[in-house]
């Protein structure tokens, strides 16, 4: 049995293609039911980044050649179309991948939460589906556990690496919480719009948008529900707000003299200047006043990319984790594939003993009983010694090994058949 991973993402494909795959959830399971015969276990995930199939099957070529022909007679595609975006894993690759997933070091915004829920999600509807077992429940309960503890272990998902979330990391420092902090935005450019919705995002109490043009204020305001006014409004405004964004074209600038007047009505309440203009809206004598904390995009800039530096690294050590926990499935997994194999040869030569004895015995029907209990013990420990090296060398099968294509290989040279298999040809 293998573990494959079949699947696109933000890497393979672009937002137009990945959208195409997207299923509502009764559909993913008419998908997965339709890929039963080949697959005995699967899981479908779908998020606005990736498309991934992860199954267990015996004949992987088989079962990617079913999915081509699902999707095809979904979305009208050739299996040609499909093929050049999608991407295929096997076995400790694919235990990998998942786990990559599941920790949020294989998203377009490494570190973010959201996946790890999308993945339980995803696994939650199959399970209930009944298109999980034994393999599918142990695989992801790992990649679960093993997303966790790089998140507790790790700083991966506590270093902004953008200058609008770089922004909005450094406001929470200065202000702990900011749900009793109000927000001025003066001008409406693209990033100043986008650190403000991260703003309106870590629940800012009030946001006042104001602008030289008032109806792109109207417009921006009204995206993130805040009040909108003329520049003249916003100046004055200043003094009741912590926290300033400015990206406003050039001939804007606030001096020093202006803001030292605007503190001393605010009682020592910090100020937190976020200057994202470029050229810069606020003259850098600002940033000396006591209370006001200064950025401009420059400062923004280098911390993100310290952080991506840092952010690196952390990556590093996830990814250690990651592979020790696979490890830690494998092995498992040999308890799985190998001790069962192990039993079944056991058997199938037992039963072969058997069968061969009481052919034996009909042939002399008037053997003495002692002598047919010397026989019995004579082929029983002439069984037990074919079979003891095998055994323990089984059991010493080395982790770098592929135990699936191990066991398979194992089963199909002795044509060993489980007790389910046996019972189904009865």
């Amino acid at each position: 049995m293998k573990f494959i991973v079949y699947g696109l993402n933000h890497t393979t494909a672009p937002v137009e293609v990945r959208e195409k795959y997207a299923l509502e959830q009764d559909r993913v399971l008419e998908v997965l039911r339709g890929l039963k015969p080949q697959a005995s276990e699967g899981v479908f995930l779908s998020t606005c980044n990736r498309v991934e199939f992860y199954l267990t099957t015996e004949t992987v070529d088989r079962t990617i050649e079913d999915t081509h022909k699902t999707l095809s007679s979904i979305h009208k595609l050739k299996p040609a179309d499909i093929k050049k975006y999608f991407y295929l894993y096997e076995d400790s690759e694919a235990f990998f991948h998942l786990f990559r997933v599941a920790s949020s070091l294989d998203s377009m915004v490494l570190g973010e939460a959201q996946i790890l829920g999308q993945v339980k999600d995803a696994y939650e509807g199959s399970k209930e589906a009944g298109m999980t077992g034994t393999l599918l429940n142990g695989i992801f309960a790992r990649a679960f556990a093993a997303a966790k503890k790089v998140r507790s272990q790790t700083d991966i998902a506590r270093m902004p690496t953008n200058v609008s979330s770089v922004a909005v990391d450094l406001a929470k420092k200065i202000f702990s919480s900011l749900k009793e902090h109000k927000v001025l935005l003066l001008g409406a450019g693209d990033m100043s719009e986008l650190t403000a919705k991260y703003l309106v995002d870590s629940g800012v109490s009030g946001f006042y948008v104001a602008n030289r043009t008032l109806d792109k204020a109207k417009t921006l305001a009204a995206k993130l529900g805040g009040k909108p006014m003329t520049m003249e409004e916003g100046i004055k405004k200043m003094a009741e707000v912590d926290i300033i964004l400015t990206s406003v074209g050039g001939g804007f600038t606030l001096k020093r003299d202006d803001v030292e007047k605007l503190i001393k009505s605010r009682n020592g309440r910090s100020l937190f200047i976020i200057d994202i203009g470029v050229p810069r809206n606020v003259d850098p004598e600002v940033g000396k006043l006591e209370s006001v904390y200064l950025y401009n995009i420059d400062n923004l800039s280098a911390i993100a990319n310290e952080n991506k530096g840092e952010r690196q690294k952390a990556v590093e050590v996830a990814e250690s984790i990651l592979r020790e926990e696979v490890d830690q499935l494998c092995s498992w997994l040999l308890s799985l594939e190998l001790v069962p194999t192990i039993t079944r040869l056991r058997n199938s030569y037992e039963t072969i003993r058997q069968n061969e004895l009481q052919d034996f015995l009909k042939q002399f029907p008037n053997l003495p009983e002692k002598e047919k209990k010397a026989i019995e013990r004579l082929t029983r420990d002439i069984t037990l010694k074919v079979l003891h090296e095998p055994t323990v060398n089984l059991k010493k099968v080395e982790d770098k090994v592929d135990r699936f294509e191990f066991a398979r290989m194992l089963r199909e040279i002795f044509s060993l058949k489980d007790q389910h298999d046996t019972e189904g040809k009865s």
